[in-house]
């Protein structure tokens, strides 16, 4: 049976999960059968499927009237914090007083959580004191964040975990441990929401939360509680049966109880991996070099993107595998490739400016890859990168200003789309996002950096806009925004991503739509972008071969994010 475009997108997708997960196991060791039968009662939760689709706001109100909040933490995974962050500020900016009760910190350790809040040690301290490193070792960067909203709305904050390694049934010691002082806390904060941030797997309504039911029966007391799972495999799957994986952020599984989908599978077991090899997704705390191992690891990673990219367009390479991977991490690499004569000084600098601002880069004349964060998408985008280097000719000399922003574009475009590949979760902001992002900052006199870039962008992004409508509806060229053309370093690298993601977004839909062919995007792939004209040209005939389709990504929150943080 031949598969549609969209099924072979899901297959690999598929199997590259499946592949990650088998590895993950090698790793880690085979689950023990206790582990097994608490993680089968954990995936009942979702296998009856969902009641139906929700909302931010939804769950919000939900907060507003419950006593306890369970929200499901992936611990490796940053865009999990930052989703329960999001939510609680939510309800703290309606006036609901909260309770956080930590996973992350032993109950014992309360008072040096206290110290730290009160400004009387700093971060090094703290951690030291906690023995953050050997209790719980996740990125501090993410649950730092967590401090911070103690702070701002005044959220008393404790630690409900405990050491039980050497425990049989740990995970159940944990849990009766745990729904003690949950309990305790509903009572000493009766008016309070009791925010518990816990281990996905220990919300399962049999495990923690049956066990501070009881303690609360015992006294004769009810609280009414909301779950929030996140990132539920099983559920992504089925929302990728009914074409909803990229629209759908907030599932309402049953009553009082949701699930928050901001992440593929593959992303989620990519952050354990990656933090496995001392990598963090996303943040980075220092710049330490990789080790060797990690280095294989990440270089094995890219290999296997652009076996992925290629084996579903059908290209062909010769070399699959002719470059080195370089981090942000590694500091000196650009200074190396002077000495190595392959760069001059003044090429060196300009690359600086251009690394300031990039999160992947193919350095042709290097044979050198850069990914500057561990990401799945990231690293995907930078095997996308490398295919296109090997499939164009090789480039020629200088190029006009506007054939330069153009055929940047269209390497944005595809680098984008062939990310999705991998990573299908991925965003590209479209008109109305960059519209916010201008209504929120664009009077505003004093801004950061980023935000003013952001404000630059957006006002780029949308008078390129109207010409590209001026000139799909007229058919001339005329007229174009010439002063886009010659932008500054970081404000062309910005531009150009903006308008080449939306695109690359686009053609991406237009792939699973059945409006765009895997041959078409190979042709494009191939063309010599920096011929005069070419690289404009393709750009509009993509746009009218990949037309906007369905509504843009449900982003529901109140303020618009950088266009430099998680995508």
């Amino acid at each position: 049976m031949n598969l549609t475009a969209r099924q072979e997108l899901i297959t690999i997708q598929k199997q590259l999960v499946e592949e990650l997960k088998e590895s993950l196991y090698d790793t880690v060791g085979r689950r023990d059968e206790s582990l097994d039968r608490y993680y089968r009662h954990y995936q009942r939760e979702f296998k009856q499927g969902y009641d139906r689709l929700s909302s931010r706001d939804e769950i919000i109100q939900r907060l507003m009237r419950a006593n306890i909040a369970y929200f499901g933490d992936y611990h490796t995974l940053r865009s999990a914090q930052t989703a329960v962050l999001d939510l609680l500020q939510g309800a703290a900016e309606r006036g609901r007083k909260v309770v956080l009760a930590l996973e992350m910190l032993h109950a014992a350790d309360k008072h040096h959580a206290q110290d730290y809040l009160d400004g009387e040690i700093d971060d090094e301290a703290f951690r030291w004191r906690v023995k953050w490193d050997r209790t719980w070792g996740f990125p501090w960067a993410s649950y730092k964040r967590l401090f911070g909203f103690s702070k701002r709305y005044d959220a008393q904050l404790f630690g409900v975990n405990i050491n039980a390694d050497d425990r049989d049934g740990d995970l159940h010691y944990r849990d009766e441990y745990a729904g003690d002082l949950i309990s305790a806390l509903t009572h000493l904060y009766p008016e309070r929401l009791v925010a518990v941030l816990y281990g996905d797997l220990h919300l399962a309504h049999n495990h923690l939360p049956r066990v501070v039911d009881h303690r609360l029966a015992k006294y004769g007391t009810r609280r009414r509680s909301v779950t929030v799972y996140q990132n539920s495999e099983t559920l992504y799957w089925k929302l990728v049966e009914q074409r909803l994986e990229h629209v759908v952020d907030y599932i309402k599984l049953r009553r009082d109880v949701y699930v928050v989908m901001n992440a593929t599978p593959l992303v989620k077991f990519q952050s354990f991996a990656n933090w496995q090899h001392r990598r963090q997704e996303i943040v980075w705390e220092g710049g330490d070099d990789l080790d060797l191992q990690t280095e294989t690891v990440l270089l094995d990673q890219v290999h296997q993107y652009v076996r992925t990219i290629i084996a579903y367009l059908g290209i062909e390479l010769e070399e699959t595998a002719n470059f080195e991977v370089y981090s942000s991490a590694d500091l000196d690499f650009l200074s190396d490739l002077v000495l190595r004569g392959v760069y001059t000084a003044d090429e060196m600098e300009a690359l600086k400016d251009y690394l300031g601002m990039a999160e992947s880069a193919f350095f042709e004349r290097a044979r050198v890859l850069y990914v500057a964060n561990f990401t799945v998408a990231n690293a995907g985008e930078g095997a996308a990168r490398y295919v296109l280097s090997e499939l164009r000719p090789e480039s020629g000399g200088a190029v006009d200003a506007r054939d330069e922003f153009y055929a940047r574009c269209m390497v944005e475009a595809m680098a984008f789309f062939c990310s999705k590949i991998i990573d299908p979760r991925r965003h590209a902001r479209r008109a109305d996002e960059w519209q916010a992002i201008l209504k929120k900052y664009g009077r505003r006199r004093k801004l950061g950096r980023i935000q003013r870039l952001d404000v630059q962008c957006a006002r780029g992004f949308l008078r390129h806009k109207q010409y590209e409508a001026r000139a799909l509806e007229t058919g001339s060229m005329s007229g174009a925004p010439r002063n886009l053309f010659g932008l500054p370093t970081d404000q062309h690298v910005m531009l150009t991503r903006a308008l080449g993601r939306e695109l690359g977004d686009r053609l991406y839909d237009g792939i699973g739509a059945g409006d765009v062919t895997k041959q078409q995007v190979r042709e494009v792939m191939q063309d010599d972008i920096r011929r005069a004209d070419v690289a404009r040209e393709r750009y509009f005939e993509m746009l009218r071969m990949a037309p906007v389709s369905g509504p843009a990504v449900s982003r529901d929150s109140s303020l618009p994010r950088s266009f430099m943080d998680d995508e």
